[in-house]
């Protein structure tokens, strides 16, 4: 987070020093015709840019450092929601038999938290196991033993790491 901010300062810094520079106007007596104007370089042009990898965009680049820090804070949930979510669920009152429900939800109806604190998990009997998928996903089991309590969180980097789905297999 620091960094990003560090990150933020110095573009700012630069965008302001790049602002106050002006070039000049040569000045020419009268009656005469002025040179024409030589090439313009501004600091933009020479100044060393920032990387732009996922690495320096992304606060978390490592997953287990996103979930852990997704889990617990939802302003990073509210910027690392696909929108829509895709989600799935269960409908235990579809006639005849139970029906899986697949729903695109936009982003303003989501509900925050959407995923629970993976430190708390533990104290509420719940466990978490991470899977990366062969596609670069990573699917975030949490469910409760011996109960339907279960739901299947599906993230992508996209550049930065990103809720892209939920399955809630809870009956």
């Amino acid at each position: 987070m620091s960094q990003s901010r560090s990150l933020a300062l110095l573009a700012l810094s630069l965008g302001l020093a790049l602002t106050a520079c002006k070039p000049t106007q040569p000045t020419t007596p009268a009656g005469t015709e002025p040179a024409a104007p030589a090439p313009a370089t501004t600091a933009a042009t020479t100044a060393p840019t920032a990387p732009t990898d996922a690495a320096t965009q992304c606060p978390h680049a490592d997953f287990n450092t996103f979930l852990a820090h997704f889990g617990n804070d939802i302003a990073l949930q509210e910027k690392s929601v696909a929108d829509p979510l895709l989600t799935e669920s269960i409908d235990a009152n579809a006639q005849p038999e139970p029906a899986k429900v697949t729903r695109q939800v936009p982003l303003a109806e989501v509900e925050w938290p959407v995923i629970p604190d993976p430190a708390a998990l533990s104290r509420q009997g719940r466990e978490l196991q991470v899977t990366p998928q062969a596609d670069g996903s990573v699917q975030v089991l949490i469910r409760k033993p011996n109960t339907s309590d279960q739901q299947i969180y599906t993230f992508a980097q996209k550049p930065c790491w990103q809720l892209q789905s939920v399955d809630d297999q809870s009956i």
